[in-house]
């Protein structure tokens, strides 16, 4: 659940009664520092691999190597490049609330010094604040059908290209179990269109039957129902909701969520917050019309939501669609969002979303990851499914199972971690 990171281990204190828990110094990337290691046989130079404290595994040299490539970012930093008000803007975020001008500067950054200061830095915050805390998380798209009509999605009621499906619940259970009993994820996003096909009972029977079978946190990703109905699945388990408001500019949302409301959408989430979930939410970039200025006001909403995740990707276009020849979303504006969103919310998880590594492929997980992000969220939808779920075309899956290896890991101690850090989030 938990992305582990390597250490060499420096030093091996003597364990009582020759208990398997014993405490070990070891160095990483940050210095040395002293953890337990859950191990019965661990040496001095030996490598290991720890999350929150603890060495949970023995791993060669050359696998230590592989995790740190992926997470150590190359970059050098020249201060006297930087402009003194920009070095001015990321010092303040310590000690006080950015304000508005601050945060447009910050995403107006263009050369490169500036732009590799402020991935530094964000990345910094993320280490100060939730050490090397990654977390990898599965996404289970169970239907592809959606009532809504938005016209920069693939899966909108009137595309006529969609090879449409629903699974059983049956199917979801079955998939949902085998990811979290066989593979060792924790938290699974159930996601679909605004499919009422789906009702609220069935959404909370499924809820029901996951928990009853696995020790796992869900997260529901269903689009805009009735609070009632979001209050039924809190009460069947689930633990989290997705729900991104896509613009916090009221003209531009209208626009291109035709018969839907934008005080609406955010009326719903500020319900489902008080209802107790874990609220992820975000937004579009590179939506027409879209400016910095706009770009903004959607991380301050993020903000002033209380959210607990931030997601916001890249607009990619999708044939048949009203924006299918609009251009993309640019890659560096979101890892300066990315960024930004790491600066104004030290504690707030922030994956790198599929739309991101879609325009970047695998190297977008590690900008991504390496400008202030720390989670990550792999495809488990059935492959006979997985396809057919084309929001936006191509999207980006690959070398899953080099972050499965050191990310996952079936015993108790991933699920309590992580249930440790979901209770730090609403602090």
């Amino acid at each position: 659940m938990c992305l582990t990171i390597p250490a060499k281990v420096l030093f091996v204190e003597d364990s009582p009664d020759n208990l398997p828990a014993r405490r070990i110094t070891i160095r990483d990337s940050k210095g040395e520092r002293s953890i337990i290691a859950l191990l019965t046989d661990v040496h001095a130079g030996d490598w290991v691999l720890y999350a929150s404290d603890t060495a949970v595994e023995k791993i060669s040299e050359d696998d230590a190597r592989e995790i740190l490539e992926l997470l150590e970012p190359k970059s050098h930093i020249d201060i006297a490049m930087l402009d003194g008000a920009f070095l001015e803007i990321l010092k303040a975020c310590h000690t006080r609330e950015l304000k508005r001008e601050e945060i447009i500067r910050l995403l107006s950054a263009s050369e490169d010094a500036e732009m590799t200061a402020l991935f530094s830095e964000a990345n910094t915050i993320r280490q100060a604040r939730l050490r090397d805390f990654f977390c990898i998380h599965g996404i289970v798209e169970f239907s592809n059908y959606c009532v809504r009509n938005c016209l920069y999605c693939g899966l909108r009621r009137d595309s006529k290209d969609v090879r449409r499906y629903r699974m059983t619940p049956d199917e979801i259970i079955s998939s949902v179990y085998d990811a979290v009993n066989r593979r060792g994820y924790k938290l699974i996003v159930l996601q679909s269109g605004d499919d009422l096909s789906y009702t609220d009972d069935i959404l909370s029977g499924i809820i029901r039957k996951i928990k009853e079978k696995c020790k796992v946190f869900i997260f529901m990703s269903v689009g805009e129902r009735t609070p009632e109905g979001y209050r039924k699945m809190k009460d069947a388990g689930a633990n989290g909701v997705l729900f991104r408001f896509e613009t916090s500019n009221k003209a531009l949302y209208n626009s291109i969520h035709p018969g839907q409301s934008y005080e609406k959408r955010i009326a719903l989430l500020m319900e489902m917050k008080k209802m107790g979930y874990f609220i992820a939410t975000g937004f579009l970039i590179g939506l027409p019309g879209q400016t910095v200025e706009h770009i903004a006001d959607d991380i301050i909403t993020i903000k002033s939501i209380g959210a607990n995740m931030v997601t916001a990707g890249p607009f990619i276009p999708s044939d048949a669609t009203p924006m299918a020849l609009h251009p993309p979303g640019s890659a560096t504006m979101t890892l300066k969002v990315t960024a930004v969103s790491r600066l104004l919310m030290p504690k707030a998880k922030i994956p790198v979303t599929t739309a991101l590594e879609t325009i970047e492929s695998e190297e977008g997980r590690k900008l991504g990851l390496s400008s202030g992000a720390n989670s990550l969220m792999f495809n488990l939808t059935p492959e006979k499914y997985r396809g057919d779920y084309r929001i936006y075309p191509n999207k980006y899956h690959g070398k899953e199972e080099i972050w499965e290896k050191y990310g996952l890991y079936k015993e108790a101690l991933s699920y309590k971690m992580l249930e440790k850090k979901m209770a730090e989030a609403f602090k």
